[in-house]
């Protein structure tokens, strides 16, 4: 099931974008459940991070499209948002949110399609960068991307994610064979760090969502050439 939010002020938009979820749904054999929202406020009432997809229009009453899409990144990261606009120029802007595409107005059925197979296919890799924990809680299926570092602690592995951390046993030494890791770090014999979270590099620290953790400083240059490959390749 792919739930599609659109937020979209101008009806016959909204209407189209909702008739091109179901047209789309009916071709392509996909389960889709679109939902209309005319205004950001209505849209962020009682959010809760449920959605595959936000069709975001950028010229908004009350609240633009772009303030919208700042109080959605802070409740749900995750989210692909596809910004729809008028004038293709403010389209850039999208990266200040993480947009995942834009559409111009008016909308053409074929263009829109193609967007949906892109968002699919995203959402279908999305799927294969998951990691099974074995802890406290249970068996835990954690999103690779979600994960901020691991470190060794106590003759344990800890898993750090944005929301909190799971400990299990295990080796860091297998985690760096594992390909759903390859865009990690590895900055001393404690620790591999998610590259998508580093916020500042020390001489000897190295700052990974908020939380400083020791660099070694043979392996600097190391890390600092390795995301510079993975950033330049995002």
């Amino acid at each position: 099931m792919l739930r599609i939010a659109i937020v979209e002020d101008e009806k016959q938009y909204s209407d189209g974008l909702f008739d091109f979820s179901k047209r789309y749904a009916a071709q392509k054999g996909e389960e889709i459940q679109p939902f209309i929202f005319c205004n950001g406020f209505d849209f962020l009432e009682n959010y809760h991070a449920d959605y595959d997809l936000v069709f975001m229009d950028i010229a908004m009453p009350h609240m633009d499209g772009m303030t919208c899409a700042r109080r959605l990144r802070d409740l749900d990261e995750n989210v692909i948002l596809i910004f729809i606009t008028s004038m293709a120029q403010y389209a850039i802007k999208g990266y200040e949110v993480d947009a995942f595409d834009f559409l111009v107005k008016p909308v053409a059925y074929p263009l829109f399609a193609a967007k949906l197979d892109k968002v699919l296919r995203s959402l279908k890799k999305r799927e294969t960068s998951t990691y099974p924990v074995n802890c406290e809680q249970g068996l835990i299926v954690l999103d690779v991307r979600a994960i901020t570092f691991i470190e060794v602690f106590n003759h344990a592995l800890v898993f750090h994610t944005t929301e909190k951390a799971y400990e299990t046993y295990g080796k860091l030494s297998t985690l760096e064979e594992d390909e759903r890791f390859s865009s990690f770090l590895k900055i001393g014999k404690s620790h591999l760090v998610n590259c998508r979270y580093v916020t500042a590099v020390g001489e000897s620290v190295l700052t990974v969502n908020g939380v400083s953790l020791p660099l070694a400083r043979r392996r600097r240059k190391a890390c600092l050439e390795k995301m510079a490959g993975i950033i330049g390749g995002l």
